[in-house]
């Protein structure tokens, strides 16, 4: 297939998130012909003043520019002028967000999350044009349902709105039963803005093979697996989709059930990219959001990645003034401070559980060594009738020290 050439179009005053429009671009298998910039404040009818508009319609002609990609939301009314005017695919901030999620959503929920959030975006921007997606057909800001679905109107696509859904909805139902099926162990979530690494740390810690590259939104879909700590601890960690400034209520609404995760958990690890000139902006959005979803009383270690970019002198600095606790310095990539996040995760998630003595007949050891990955096993000594152990023991498992002496 043929890389679509696009012209970015942005405020003056939004030159920070120029940059990451750029990677938004190359993420959706784009190419970057050049940049238009604008100052003052965008037109309500053309989002671009007369003279601006000319001058993208001359740019789009002059590069042969198969889409223009604007930084920021554009109104229905604002959306259909443009594309009276210049001759090329208009797609906003929000369409090249969910094309990317179009592009990389793997499982049935995934793709049922990015065509509902396509759906509900698309509905008021239907272009008039016999009422249906006609102008979708192939590219950047076309893909989802408009591929399958080129003749749908507004009543048909209300109506797969509800059964989507609905869809959602039993398959929350399911995640509940499988959360109930996780035998009470601890529980971690991985966030971050995207692109922080958190798929490469999720990776090292699980021995997974979740996909990470230097692209947005790699991860879309929930991943939980089973990991073991130090002395055979058993925690649950799961990675979850990255976060944006920005991000569009559409997909923030329709992406809850991959977020829902962090509501369950008894640890978060909020990763950030260090070597981001823009980190502590990062920061701001995704505690915001968290704080947005009513996630306040969960503890959140930072993990502050990707040390290995910056110099000894500029980690130690940073280290000095990022006094926030708890909180770590790490290289995912180069395997730095992981045995530090470790002993840090196992101290933050022991905090509260008592120490336990347990003598433990040998005609019970079977039994105790069903649960051994449940307790936190300090110290193991085996004597002439018994083993003696001493673990801190989750509440859930209180009732096993009975059974077991």
């Amino acid at each position: 297939m043929e890389i679509e050439k696009a012209i970015l179009v942005a405020k003056i005053s939004d030159l920070e998130e120029l940059e990451e429009l750029k990677l938004l671009s190359k993420t959706a298998g784009v190419k970057v012909q050049n940049v238009l910039l604008f100052g003052g404040e965008p037109d309500p009818a053309s989002f671009l003043r007369s003279g601006k508009l000319e001058e993208l319609k001359y740019l789009v002609m002059e590069q042969r520019a198969d889409l223009v990609i604007f930084n920021n939301d554009l109104s229905p009314v604002q959306l259909r002028n443009i594309e009276k005017e210049i001759p090329a695919r208009i797609v906003d901030r929000t369409m090249l967000i969910l094309d990317i999620f179009a592009q990389h959503a793997r499982t049935k929920e995934g793709k049922i999350q990015v065509e509902l959030a396509q759906l509900e975006y698309l509905l008021p921007r239907l272009t008039g044009r016999g009422e249906t997606l006609s102008r979708l057909g192939g590219g950047i800001g076309t893909r989802g349902p408009g591929e399958t679905k080129l003749e749908i109107d507004r009543r048909k696509i209300r109506k797969r709105i509800h059964t989507l859904k609905k869809e959602l909805e039993e398959i929350k139902r399911e995640r509940e039963v499988q959360r109930k099926q996780r035998l009470n162990l601890p529980q971690i979530a991985l966030v971050g803005y995207t692109n922080a690494g958190k798929s490469t740390l999720f990776n090292l810690l699980t021995g997974a093979n979740v996909r990470a590259e230097d692209l947005l939104f790699a991860t879309l879909d929930p991943t939980v697996r089973k990991v073991n700590f130090k002395n055979n601890w058993e925690v649950l960690i799961s990675d979850t989709v990255g976060f944006i400034r920005n991000l569009p209520e559409e997909l923030l609404t329709a992406f809850r059930a991959t977020l829902e995760e962090i509501y369950y958990v008894d640890l978060i690890l909020h990763v950030i990219d260090i070597s981001d000139k823009d980190f502590r902006k990062q920061i701001e959005v995704v505690e915001s959001i968290l704080e947005d979803m009513g996630i306040e009383d969960k503890t959140i270690i930072r993990v502050y990645n990707k040390i290995d970019l910056l110099s000894k002198e500029e980690v130690r600095y940073l280290k000095q003034e990022l006094d926030y606790k708890p909180s770590v310095f790490i290289s995912a990539k180069e395997g730095i401070g992981i045995e530090k996040l470790k002993d840090l995760i196992v101290n933050e998630l022991l905090k509260g559980v008592r120490r336990y003595k347990i003598n433990i007949p040998y005609n019970k050891f079977n039994l105790f060594q069903k649960y051994r990955g449940k307790l936190y096993i300090e110290e193991e000594n085996y004597k002439e009738n018994f083993v003696e152990i001493k673990a801190r023991v989750p509440k859930e498992y209180k009732k096993l020290l009975d059974e077991l002496r």
